[in-house]
Parts: structure tokens; sequence; C-alpha cells
């Protein structure tokens, strides 16, 4: 039920009310409110979520807020707002606007702050990233956005947001109000209510486990690594059991500038058998490690470089370009632009043969993975996916970088048990800090690779039987880095001679002991052979 109670604001001053009261009434499949919302930047599971308030158009000398659309689960409540213009929640570099959201955790206008026939005991301020804690109103506190959970995305600006807020402090049924400061909109306005009654059916959220579907899937791993994150004593352990656990063909780490040849080879220990393709870059501060070997690198610019990685030929039919990424971060708007423009350039350069510096045979695969940074101007992100050069007479023309000339695929992915889709987090919040966002992507070329799994590795976010299952532990991620890892299973055109677990026999490409030195096989002594697909076998022949 949706109740919009109009109040007469005189009466309220004397705290006599008169109600007058409209109901509504909706019926969805399964219950009200119900919708499987995921919280990624995106708003197509939006249409059926028939909660919603629709705004006066044209009320505001500045930014217009048009609607808001509300639904929840058993954890959160999810709120959708819609603006007439491109604003950044959190930053006023585009359009000026401080958008504030009001709730009435115990649906009681005498309790908390009085604001549009509310009492509000949380007020939501994302521009100065704080939450006004009123429920011991006069006595006001201010909050980190992360004592509600609050994640809003994308991330960067938009006339649309999705937001989750963590409902584990209001009751079953609660009042709603949004106001832009700057313009003085505000929903609802002419004196209504917008009251809000939780589905408290059971909802559940699907798990992905961390293992390949076919091993014959190409898994790409993108994580920045925070600070040289691999070579840090307090870090170090961690960052090993998730490099181990996800088991990637290829790896792109960023912040890896401090970060040397042996520096790696000592984090992978053992690990090295496998991974023995240490592809660093410390001009661009970002490292590469792989099972495969690289044909050629590129720097494309100070902070993106390219490796074209050799995939064996009785497998696939393609080799791999792998573009690791880790532009300028903030409101630096100018310089991320001028790198996404730069590689856009070096894709076209790549799919046209002649001139440049790169030529690649038709049809091969193309991965973008990295830090993006994709905070500030939405430009950015639609310069990667469309191909969108801003300035052209540096970069060319640009165009739509996919090989059948469509854009680019963004793999959004979600954590294991839930559905969110942020990478970044602040580690130990405070007020004002910002709130999380999808800082990390992983782009691709779908006309010629597809999507076997994806999935965001948050330990925090995982339930103990999955964290034991993997052989993890809950701080694991929240201890390694402030980004979280991004782990994208690709599939590639198969060599048609390749017959998977058949017993095909694989040419052995070395053979060593369990330290990594070359060696022959002996009884009482294990000897790990390294397979020409990257597998690698262990044997041990016995008196």
């Amino acid at each position: 039920i949706l109740k919009i109670i109009r109040l007469d604001s005189s009466l309220l001053n004397i705290k006599k009310i008169v109600f007058i009261t409209l109901f509504i009434l909706f019926y969805f499949s399964n219950c009200y409110g119900q919708s499987n919302i995921k919280i990624d930047g995106f708003f197509d599971d939006w249409s059926s979520v028939n909660v919603s308030y629709n705004d006066n158009m044209f009320d505001s000398p500045l930014v217009d807020l048009l609607s808001f659309s509300v639904a929840n689960n058993n954890e959160y409540l999810f709120i959708k707002i819609k603006c007439d213009q491109e604003i950044d929640l959190t930053e006023q570099f585009i359009t000026p606007s401080k958008i504030i959201i009001n709730i009435d955790a115990d649906n009681n206008a005498f309790t908390g702050y009085s604001t549009n026939n509310i009492g509000s005991e949380y007020g939501i301020n994302f521009y100065d990233k704080f939450i006004f804690d009123d429920t011991n109103f006069p006595v006001v506190d201010t909050l980190a956005l992360y004592s509600l959970d609050i994640i809003p995305l994308p991330t960067y600006s938009s006339d649309e947001y999705e937001i989750a807020i963590n409902r584990q402090f209001f009751s079953d049924t609660i009042s709603i109000s949004i106001k832009e400061i700057l313009g003085g909109d505000i929903m609802p306005d002419n004196g209504s209510v917008f009251t809000y009654i939780f589905d408290n059916s059971s909802f559940t959220n699907n798990t992905t486990d961390l293992l390949k579907h076919d091993n014959t899937d190409i898994r790409i791993m993108t994580y920045n690594v925070w600070n040289n994150g691999l070579k840090s004593n307090s870090r170090k352990d961690e960052h090993q059991r998730i490099f181990e656990v996800v088991d990637a063909d290829i790896v792109t780490y960023q912040e890896c500038g401090s970060t040397s040849y042996s520096d790696v080879v000592a984090f992978l220990d053992s690990n090295y058998i496998s991974h023995p393709y240490i592809l660093t870059n410390f001009n661009t501060g970002n490292l590469t490690i792989s099972k495969y070997p690289s044909i050629d690198s590129w720097q494309i610019t100070t902070r993106i470089n390219a490796e074209l990685i050799d995939l064996p030929d009785s497998i696939y039919l393609s080799d791999i370009l792998i573009i690791n990424a880790h532009p300028p971060c903030c409101d630096n708007n100018e310089g991320r632009q001028e790198n996404f423009d730069a590689v856009i350039e070096f894709i076209h350069d790549a799919k046209t043969s002649g001139d440049g510096v790169i030529d690649l045979p038709t049809n091969t695969p193309i991965c973008f993975s990295g830090d993006m940074n994709l905070v500030g101007y939405s430009k950015q992100y639609y310069t990667i996916i469309n191909g969108s050069i801003s300035d052209t007479n540096t970069f060319g023309n640009g165009g739509f970088p996919d090989w059948d000339n469509s854009p680019l695929k963004d793999q959004v992915s979600y954590f294991n048990e839930k559905d969110i889709a942020y990478t970044w987090d602040k580690s130990y919040p405070s007020s004002g800090d910002y709130p999380p966002g999808r800082l990390d992507f992983v782009f691709f070329t779908n006309s010629v690779m597809t999507v076997s799994k994806s999935f965001i590795l948050s330990t925090e976010h995982m339930s103990p039987f999955l964290l034991s299952q993997s052989n993890l532990f809950w701080n694991d991620t929240k201890t390694a880095s402030d980004h979280f890892p991004v782990i994208v299973d690709f599939k590639i055109p198969v060599n048609p001679t390749y017959i998977k677990d058949s017993g095909f026999k694989q040419k052995i490409i070395e053979s060593v002991d369990i330290l990594g030195r070359k060696t022959n096989l002996k009884k009482n002594n294990v000897i790990v052979n390294i397979l020409e697909d990257g597998r690698i076998e262990k044997k041990m022949i016995l008196d």
C-alpha cells in the first residue's frame, strides 16, 4: 500500500493533525514493493517498480527533481532519483546541486527533525558526504555515509541515480522526503507525505562460486593492490591467498610502481611455476602477470600499457590483447579524458593495417581492464564504450571500438552473494568520506569473445560457507586493498582440433621441482610439468 497523507501545516504547528488520506492500492506479483534490484548504476531492473512519485516539472530554477521510485529487499531500502539534467551527487564540477534524502525511520512526525511534514531521523547529505543523525533531536550528530551502508551508483555524473541504504534502523513503515537545496525543489511537494511499507517477504540472491565453468575459459583478474601491496609485509599474505584462490590466467594489477621484478617473484613464491611471465611497466605503475608469454608490449600513455598475450595455438584460434589502465584520479577530468582518447586511438590503430604502432589480425580479442577512476564526467565512460574521442585533433575521429563497429561491452560484475557492483570503498571511513563507488572495470570486444562467469571478490560480503569453501578469510580483501578484485572468465574461440578432457596429449614445455628449478624425474621427489596450454601437472614416482 502506498499512502499519501496531505497535512494542514497550520494545524501541524499546534500538534493537531487533520489527516486527509488518499489510499492508492497497487497489486504486484508476489508482494508489495518486491523487486530484484541490482545496485550497479543501470536502471532497466526498475521498470517493474510501480512504487514511485512523479514531481511537478519546471518547479525549480536550477536542477529539477522529476521523480523517485522505491523498493527493498531484506537488507536494503532502494531509492532511484531522476533529475532533468546530469549532476554529480558528491561533487560540483558539473551542474551545481546538493541533494538530501530525509527518512522518517519510525514514521512519526513528532520525533526527529521536522522537514516537509515528516519527522526525519536521518538526513543523508550526499554533497557534504555525511548523515544528519536526528534520532535524539534536538541533539544532532553527524555520521559517515557508511554508518547506513549507503551505496549510490553510478559513480560518474548522471541524470539518474540508484541508492542502497541499509534498513536495519528503520521500522517497517517509513516516510521519505527528497530535496535539492540550491534550487529548492522538493519531493513530494504541495504538503504531501510519501509513506513506504517494506515488503518483508524472503529475498534470495544467487551465489556465484569461484570455480571456472570450463578449463578453456581465459580468466582475467584486475586489481588495484593499493600502494604496492604485493610487497607489503602487512598485506602480502592476503594478496597471496587471493591470487592463489582466483588462479587467473592473466592478472592486471595497478599501483605497483615501486614493486620490482624480484618483489613479484617473491610474492608469487611457488605460484611462479604456473605464472612465469611477469610483465612490469614502472612508468605506468601497472603490472601484468600471465600464464602465457607476451608477443609484444606498448606504452599507450603514462598510465596505460598493453600486452599481446600469446595463447597456445593448439587450443585457441587467436591471441588476446590485454590493456592495463590506471588513469588519474579525482577531479582530473581532463587527464582521464586524454588517457581514454589515447586508448581509443590505439584500438583503432590495432584494427587498421598500415601506419601506426600496432597491427592486429582481424578479430583478435581485446580486453581493457583496470582501475579506471571513473568519477566526474560521464563523457569519459562513453568515450570507452562508444569510442567518442574528445580531442579529435590529437587522437583522430574515433568511432565504435569493437571489430564489428559496435560499442565495447562493459562487463558489470557483482559480489558473489549480493547484487551489488561497487569495487572501492574507504578502508576506515568517517564523516565527509566518499561513499563506495564502481571504479574498476573490464571492457571487451564482445563480437569475438563472450563471458562465462564474472564476480567481484569481497570477502567481507561472503558467507562463512563460501569463505570456507574458497579457503579465504572474511577480512582478506578488506586488509589487502581499498579496491576489490574483479574477475571475468572469457570464452575465446577454441581450435576445433583441441578435444577437452579427452586425454589429449599436451606438450611439456618445462619440468621443474617445487622450488622452480629445472630437474629430471627422480624417485620420491615431486616434479612439476608445465604444459603448453599453461596448466601444470605434478608427478611423483615412489620406491
